[in-house]
């Protein structure tokens, strides 16, 4: 059991290899000092050793754990081919039963890790092996289908293809260092990457042999858009509800995962019996994928750093508490307000005080409590000639403009004014602060002259000197406005209501701003164009697009509206 903290002097690092069940043995290493048998912190990973670098290892010793890193399958030393996601349910439940076995483990467990490693901890926690004590998933998304490789239906270009260009670009590294001849595939990863904006245009999308003859994920994750089947065999969403042990989940508001981290939450105090729905913790700062510096976009956020809450020693805190099988100490959610420059504790997610506001989008361009006349408007959608991703919830690289545009956070709309393809909705000048902390959703009345065509919409805070600063966006492809487990094709012409997930934000909204609500048709590269032909995302190639015309609409039959979770001034 871990105890009083100590510092360690001299450590044991062990080389070890783990046996899976089908026979193949994963490596990894062993952080440990010379002793009583001790809990054990493992680390699944598949970035390698360079990238466990940053773990907190030496405190983790100091507070009286053994640390394990492992290496997923196919990648750093460890035997098989890394088929992204398909094993780690039956690797990390293999793991852990060998972990309690050993002479240095006393049969007590944690997991730690971000994104793929926190995806690596749900793969498991929901199945209850024994041994497993507590699990700190970081910024890690709910289900890998709708979350992670699309959204609402839009598959996730950005992220997507660089994810698989970083894995591509290490595994063939490791294969080097193996001596394989892999001079041909690297020179193909070189070609792609040496222009990234092209490499987003191309099409079909399936077709990026440079990354998928690395990683068949690339080609798995779209020729599998229609076959839910699938994603429910290598995800957890539906084994979550199931999990048993103290949970501290962290996330970012700027964080493509954010809806997830949530949602992975929620759903275990939802389901779980008290004593495990009390262990379970939330964080979330104004932070990015894997930047918890407090400097995200082009805004500095006083005191929202991890030094600045303690992220580090709250987490050794609750692994202590939860190892020891005492009730874990933690406030249950803890978030960083955006616009007020401080966090603050709550005791529940949404919170109970919250002011459910519908704020109606009007065909003269207002946003308001009232509700408008009868009316529509119009703007047509053009896939040769997108709106350009600007900021958010993203994990990108490569845009034209040096990595900017690209840069998660919040960032500056007025570079997209010229636009005609987008509809802004503005709210009045703002005589007192207005705090939005919650989910938030658009919903929208709508019809396109195409077979399927997909609808944005983004929430922005107007400044009196005329920045309008992006705080959360959404997406929803039409075809899969009822989710994706049921496509639903459109008829053109025909109105048909949507909700567009925004995900969820805090942010305090100052008097004399403004609050605006952007409509649109496309935020790419963030996510791939529509063609307007109903093709799936893979398949399609120029000669499919259809320039679509679309049309809003709004007043008492139609009520265009965002719902904003307004929080009542203290």
């Amino acid at each position: 059991m871990a105890g009083t903290p100590q510092r360690v002097d001299t450590a044991v690092l062990e080389r070890v290899e783990v046996p899976m069940r089908d026979g193949l043995r994963l490596r990894g290493v062993v952080h440990r000092v010379d002793g009583a048998p001790r809990p054990v912190l493992l680390v699944r990973t598949p970035y390698g050793e360079p990238m466990t670098r940053t773990l907190p290892i030496l405190p983790l010793l100091d507070a009286g754990f053994t640390v394990m890193v492992q290496y997923c399958r196919g990648t750093g030393g460890s035997d098989g081919e890394l088929r992204t996601f398909e094993n780690e349910t039956d690797d990390g439940l293999d793991t852990i039963e060998w972990l309690v076995k050993q002479p240095w483990c006393d049969g007590n467990v944690a997991m730690f890790g971000m994104s793929y490693l926190g995806m690596c901890q749900l793969a498991v926690s929901g199945h209850r092996p024994q041994g497993l004590r507590a699990i700190v998933p970081i910024v890690a998304p709910d289900d890998y289908r709708d979350g992670l490789a699309y959204r609402q239906g839009a598959f996730q270009l950005g992220q997507s293809l660089a994810w698989h260009m970083l894995k591509a670009a290490q595994s063939l590294g490791e294969a080097a260092a193996r001596g394989e001849d892999v001079a041909e595939r690297f020179a193909a990863l070189g070609r792609l990457s040496a222009d990234i904006p092209a490499a987003y245009r191309a099409l079909p999308l399936i077709d990026r042999p440079a990354v998928s003859d690395v990683l068949p994920s690339w080609r798995t994750f779209l020729e599998k858009e229609n076959d839910p089947e699938y994603w429910r065999r290598i995800g957890y969403s539906r084994h979550r509800a199931r999990t048993a042990v103290p949970g501290l989940h962290i996330g970012g508001w700027f964080d493509l995962f954010l809806r997830g981290t949530i949602d992975n939450y929620t759903t275990i105090v939802a389901n779980a019996d008290p004593e495990t729905a009390r262990n379970q913790h939330l964080i979330i700062g104004p932070w990015a994928h894997g930047d918890e510096s407090g400097v995200t976009g082009e805004v500095f956020y006083a005191n929202g750093s991890a030094q600045a809450i303690g992220l580090e020693e709250q987490q050794l805190r609750f692994l202590r508490e939860s190892i020891a099988g005492t009730p874990t100490t933690l406030p249950p959610v803890q978030i960083y307000v955006m616009g007020a420059g401080r966090w603050r504790v709550e005791n529940e997610w949404p919170l109970a005080r919250t002011d459910w506001q519908t704020w109606y989008l009007g065909p003269d361009g207002t946003l308001g409590r009232e509700m408008p006349a009868e009316g529509s408007l119009e703007y047509v959608h053009d896939p040769h000639d997108p709106v350009p991703t600007v900021g958010g919830a993203i994990l990108m690289a490569g845009s034209p403009d040096g990595g900017l545009s690209y840069q998660p956070g919040s960032r500056d709309q007025r570079v997209l004014d010229g636009r005609t393809d987008i509809l802004r909705f503005v709210g009045p000048v703002l005589e007192h602060d207005v705090e939005v902390t919650g989910p938030l959703s658009v919903r929208l009345f709508a019809a396109t002259s195409a077979a399927d065509t997909d609808f944005t919409a983004k929430l922005i805070d107007v400044h009196p000197d005329g920045r309008a600063m992006g705080i959360a966006d959404g997406i929803v492809r039409a075809r899969y406005r009822n989710g994706m487990d049921n496509p639903s094709p459109i008829v053109p012409g025909e109105v048909y209501e949507y909700t567009i997930d925004l995900g969820a934000t805090s942010q305090v909204f100052k008097a004399g701003h403004r609050i605006r609500v952007d409509i649109a048709s496309s935020n790419f590269p963030c996510y791939d164009r529509n063609s307007g032909s109903g093709k799936p995302a893979g398949e399609v190639t120029e000669d499919d697009f259809v320039t679509a015309t679309q049309r809003v609409f709004f007043g008492p039959a139609r009520p265009s509206a965002i719902r904003l979770p307004v929080i009542p001034a203290d």
